[in-house]
Parts: C-alpha cells; sequence; structure tokens
C-alpha cells in the first residue's frame, strides 16, 4: 500500500514542491541594488589605491570587486531557485541557493590568502603612502559599503545566499574603518607597515566568517544531517511515542534547502493491518514535533507511504 501526496504532472510538482522562500524576491531586488552600487565604486577604489601606492586600498578594491561578482551569482541563484519543480528537477531548484552560498565563501577564502600574500610582499618591500588621498578614498568608500551593507542587512537573514552576501560587505566595511585608521596614522606618523598590518587583520575576520559559510553550504551540499537534528534522539522519540513500532533504523535526514528538511526510515511492527492513518500519524508526529517537511516511512511487511506537507 502506498500513499502518494503528488501527482506525476509538472504542474503538480510545482505546486507540492515549490518552497520557495517569501521574501525572496525582496531580497533579490536589495541584492541587485547592491550590485549596482558595488560595481560603480569598485573603479575608483582599485584605481585610487595604486595611485597612492596602498595595498589595503587596492586589496579592499578587489574584495569588491569579488563582492560585485558574488552578488551578481546570489542574484542569479534567488532567480534560479525561483523555478518550479518538474519531472527532472522533482524538488525544485531550491539547492542552488545554497551552491552559490558555497562559492560564495571558497571564493572569500581565496581572496583572503591573496590578501595575506600582498601584506607580507609590502612588509618585505616597505613603500611610501599617500596617506591624505589614501583617507579621502577610504572615507568614500566606507560610506559607500554601509549603504551596501544597510541594504543587504534589511533582507531575510535566514536565508543562507543573503546571509553570504551580507557577510561579504560587512568585511568590507570593518575593512573600510581600519583602512581609514591606518591613513590617519600614515598621515601624522608616516608609519607604512600599519597598511599591511591591517590588511592582515581585515583577511582574518573574513576569513573567519567565510570558513563558516563554506562548512555549513557544504555541509548541506554532502547531505549531512541538518545542525539540531540528532537521529538516536528521533529514533527513541518515535519508539517511545509510538508503541506499535517495535524498532525504527535506517534512518536518513539531510536538507534540500535550510529550510527543506527530509527524512527517510524503516520501522518493524507487529500490526496485523496497517493503514494509511498510522503513517499519516507518523508524518504528522515527525512535521509538528521535529519540523521535518518530507517523511518516507517503510514498514518491514513493505507497506510504505510518502507524505509530504
Amino acid at each position: 500500500m502506498h500513499s502518494h501526496h503528488h501527482s506525476v504532472g509538472s504542474k503538480s510538482f510545482g505546486g507540492q514542491h515549490n518552497h520557495v522562500a517569501e521574501h525572496s524576491g525582496h531580497s533579490q531586488k536589495k541584492i541587485m541594488i547592491a550590485a549596482i552600487i558595488t560595481a560603480s565604486y569598485m573603479l575608483v577604489e582599485i584605481i585610487g589605491g595604486l595611485w597612492v601606492n596602498s595595498i589595503a586600498l587596492v586589496a579592499d578594491g578587489v574584495h569588491m570587486l569579488t563582492d560585485a561578482m558574488a552578488l551578481a551569482i546570489a542574484w542569479w541563484g534567488f532567480h534560479i531557485a525561483r523555478r518550479p519543480a518538474n519531472e527532472r528537477m522533482t524538488f525544485g531548484y531550491q539547492r542552488f541557493q545554497i551552491l552559490t552560498a558555497f562559492v560564495n565563501g571558497f571564493t572569500l577564502l581565496l581572496i583572503v590568502g591573496g590578501i595575506i600574500f600582498m601584506a607580507i610582499e609590502r612588509f618585505i618591500q616597505p613603500q611610501e603612502i599617500m596617506g591624505k588621498e589614501m583617507f579621502v578614498i577610504a572615507v568614500i568608500g566606507l560610506l559607500n559599503n554601509l549603504l551596501v551593507f544597510w541594504i543587504l542587512h534589511s533582507g531575510d537573514q535566514h536565508n543562507m545566499n543573503m546571509r553570504g552576501a551580507t557577510l561579504h560587505f560587512l568585511g568590507d566595511t570593518l575593512g573600510s574603518v581600519a583602512v581609514i585608521l591606518g591613513a590617519i596614522l600614515i598621515y601624522y606618523t608616516g608609519w607604512t607597515p600599519i597598511d599591511p598590518i591591517l590588511s592582515i587583520l581585515m583577511a582574518t575576520i573574513i576569513g573567519v566568517g567565510a570558513y563558516r559559510l563554506t562548512r555549513e553550504s557544504a555541509h548541506i551540499l554532502l547531505e549531512g544531517v541538518p545542525a539540531g537534528y540528532e537521529i538516536a534522539a528521533i529514533k527513541q522519540d518515535l519508539e517511545a511515542r509510538f508503541d506499535y513500532l517495535r524498532e525504527v533504523y535506517h534512518i536518513h535526514i539531510w536538507a534540500i534547502a535550510e529550510d527543506q528538511v527530509m527524512m527517510t526510515l524503516h520501522a518493524r511492527t507487529d500490526m496485523s493491518h496497517i493503514n494509511e492513518q498510522t503513517l499519516a500519524d507518523i508524518k504528522d508526529y515527525l512535521h509538528h514535533e521535529h519540523k521535518i517537511h518530507h517523511v518516507t516511512v517503510q514498514l518491514e511487511n513493505g507497506v510504505s507511504a510518502e507524505a509530504k506537507d
């Protein structure tokens, strides 16, 4: 006996499995605005950094270039994720956002390595820096980054893709503050080593966040058990809650996207007759108590049910 809550047609797939985040369209618009602002100022900071001979400014400008690219990828991620599910992509395209979050995080880690490398080179071969001009460019950069960070932070921060984009600009905002302080110090004291020191400090702060984002998104892509779910605890809970389940085994829990948790399980039962209500009770319990959205249950006698909310 099987109980399926979706039919074969693509319309049905789209209606049943298209779990689009409520604020995705709003967040996508914010990302596009942020991308335009970022791309517009990025050239100013890179050219200005080369002009005043500040590796910190150039690093910040290169970071803004990757930010603009990351925002474009994030925007495309939201766009793709809204495509309806079909017979070839039965869960839809929600995981594309997780993939873009992984690309963003991994790209940031590469940028961090590049910034540290350039900073070490500057330690070995110090160069004169135009502190006053560096200060002016950094202040403009700070205002730009604050504007973009505010635009992004007002979006849906529960979405990994949006959080990744916001993280980029948190690093940029902190970087601009550091560059301003460095410019003041260079202008009044002429102590140029502060420039690579600040670059390494910025890279470290950005790197920690990038590592976390990469790790979280990779965990979902590798179909690891989502955070907050313990297979042993759920097994014990089910066996205690439903006395007709003698043993629950072969439990698999994973996530298609952050808010789309899936589960399959096998169970042995001594019940002589299994009906759809029995299976629905298990599914409803897992949904309401453990926030699992899609459950497939297979019993030892071959009865299975696929239930979907």
